[in-house]
């Protein structure tokens, strides 16, 4: 608990001027609009006396006091509003700043429908939190403190059950609203469940209405909502157990001090204004009570979703920058993989043993090899979404550890096997490539889409540069989506361009189309070519090929050919056979 608290406070006094006049608003616009039960006590007392032009004067004072708390009421709020927005928008910032900057191993391990189930729970909880702690908790409390005031002046017995109610409903809530946690908890993971089967059935329609899996889908929601429901049924459950708890003790407290008002007013200890003053307080207070259980209620209702949102923040990023990092604006790619040695924790295939490799200045070297032999793994180390277990990575004599991992990329060029589009326009996807944030010339993403041979194709379209691509580029064709990627590397001008096996699923034109485009545009830059299809690579420089992590053997495409004992011979004629 705490520990979040000081997360969300810790967004909150960035303001702290702001925050303490907002602070001293509420208080005072709630002394002013609690002090109402006092005035009708001087009302019943001054009416007895028949003067007139006293009970008008008090009337004026009356209405002041109450405009003038109604006033104070509004500029707290607004002063909490100008808090809580900004602290609000920058808490989504900071921990969407946070979750990007995570590694690569946090975002293939996690759910996109529960990512964003926590942003939006998180968001939410923030305002929710604010509101209740200061303009409810805090009112409830000034509250309270005003009513004891004047309850002192009248008789000890009464302040005693009052604070007694208060304090028997506070222990009795903070047991039941742990209950209530424990059972929103486990609301919230089947409602992230819910929302990860809905969001991986929307991202996959295409491979639903491929097999004519919808009635399959809808079983398998309508089976997960078993689950849900029950979940639902307990945390609402553990509501009505609260309403009737408190109910009990605050009617048992609301007993006990009209018990003692009556005795007192009977035996003439306490005047009619007196009783007056003792009932209006009672009744607006323990309205009031009930109000506090509903916002500890609320709160604990919002903690489980805060907590999440800010543990985002808790997540270690083990790829880290150096604290003193060195800066390369420019790189000639000479690249050496020295010793590299890495395993993934879960032992899965793509491990490197001893991997000692060195790129040349404008080279283009081809990595090939059966399925997790390290092939993808050597392309993640180079760009640190993960770190060597052992040897180093450098680039023009540098290691890549001493780099940050935005200046690292920012040396790179990458052209994935399965490009994903921004659901934008074509000219947005191209200029994503471009250095910094500045806008990018139509000029130059009408250049890279030459260079990338999908110009004419663009030029084909009604909308040209500004038509849509879909969410994920689902409205191009593979060939298309992977000439755009190119176009997109293009516009970052990389020393170091990568392909990673970028043309294993398309026809033979759209293939040709890529390979014409990747071998112009490479053209001086030092080249990783990761490829399935060995007719990509035919023109690399060197081959590079791997077998469980290690290099089996290296050359030229024509010099490892003659090779007839070579892995390399054995790939290319399985690839003629099916070709």
């Amino acid at each position: 608990m705490w520990k979040f608290l000081r997360t969300f406070y810790g967004f909150i006094l960035k303001r702290k001027l702001a925050f303490a006049g907002f602070i001293a608003l509420v208080i005072i616009a709630t002394i002013l609009q609690n002090i109402t039960p006092y005035f009708f006590k001087l009302f019943v007392d001054e009416i007895p006396k028949l003067n007139y032009s006293n009970l008008i004067r008090l009337l004026y004072f009356f209405i002041a006091v109450n405009v003038t708390g109604l006033l104070f009421n509004i500029v707290s709020f607004w002063a909490g509003d100008y808090i809580v927005f900004n602290s609000a928008k920058e808490a989504r910032l900071k921990i969407f700043s946070y979750v990007q900057s995570l590694d690569f191993a946090f975002h293939t391990g996690k759910s996109t429908g529960s990512l964003i189930s926590a942003f939006k729970r998180g968001d939410s909880a923030f305002f929710t939190l604010f509101f209740e702690i200061h303009h409810r908790i805090l009112d409830i409390a000034v509250a309270a403190f005003v009513m004891f005031f004047f309850f002192s002046r009248l008789d000890y017995r009464i302040v005693i059950f009052a604070f007694l109610s208060i304090a028997i409903t506070l222990v009795v809530t903070k047991f039941l609203i742990s209950f209530n946690i424990k059972k929103r908890t486990i609301f919230n993971k089947e409602e992230d469940e819910i929302s990860g089967i809905l969001t991986d059935n929307l991202i996959n329609y295409e491979t639903v209405k491929l097999f004519a899996k919808e009635k399959w889908e809808e079983r398998r929601l309508t089976d997960k909502f078993g689950a849900w429901i029950k979940a639902l049924w307990n945390y609402g459950n553990s509501f009505r157990l609260i309403d009737f708890s408190i109910g009990a003790v605050t009617n048992l407290g609301l007993f006990l001090i009209l018990f003692i008002s009556l005795g007192n007013s009977v035996h003439l200890r306490l005047t009619v204004g007196d009783f007056v003053l003792v009932t209006t307080f009672v009744g607006l207070f323990f309205s009031k009570l009930w109000e506090l259980v509903f916002s500890l209620r609320d709160i604990a209702k919002t903690y489980a979703d805060i907590e999440i949102y800010f543990g985002l923040l808790r997540n270690e990023v083990t790829v880290k920058d150096p604290e003193k990092p060195i800066k390369l604006e420019k790189v000639s790619g000479r690249i050496h993989f020295n010793n590299v040695s890495f395993s993934y924790k879960d032992g899965k295939q793509g491990a490197l043993k001893n991997f000692d490799l060195r790129v040349k200045k404008g080279e283009s070297i081809a990595i090939v090899g059966k399925s997790g032999s390290g092939k993808t793994t050597l392309i993640k180390l180079l760009m640190r979404f993960f770190d060597t277990t052992k040897g180093e990575i450098t680039i023009d004599g540098v290691n890549i550890k001493t780099l940050t991992k935005d200046n690292l990329r920012g040396l790179m060029g990458v052209v994935p096997q399965e490009p994903i589009l921004f659901n934008n326009t074509i000219a947005y996807n191209i200029a994503y490539g471009g250095k910094g944030d500045g806008a990018t010339a139509l000029s130059e993403i009408e250049q890279a889409a030459n260079l990338a041979n999908i110009d004419e194709f663009i030029e084909s379209m009604p909308k040209k540069y500004e038509t849509q691509v879909g969410e994920r580029g689902v409205k191009l064709s593979g060939g298309q989506k992977q000439r755009l990627a190119i176009a997109r590397m293009i516009l970052s001008n990389p020393s170091i361009i990568i392909f990673d096996e970028a043309t294993s699923q398309l026809d033979s034109e759209s293939e040709k189309l890529i390979q014409d485009a990747f071998w112009k545009v490479r053209e001086g830059k030092t080249t990783i070519i990761i490829a399935h299809r060995l007719s990509t690579v035919a023109r690399a420089d060197r081959i590079v090929v791997m077998e469980e992590g290690k290099i089996k053997e290296i050359g030229t495409h024509q010099e490892l050919l003659k090779n007839k004992d070579s892995l390399y011979k054995h790939f290319w004629d399985l690839q003629i056979k099916l070709d």
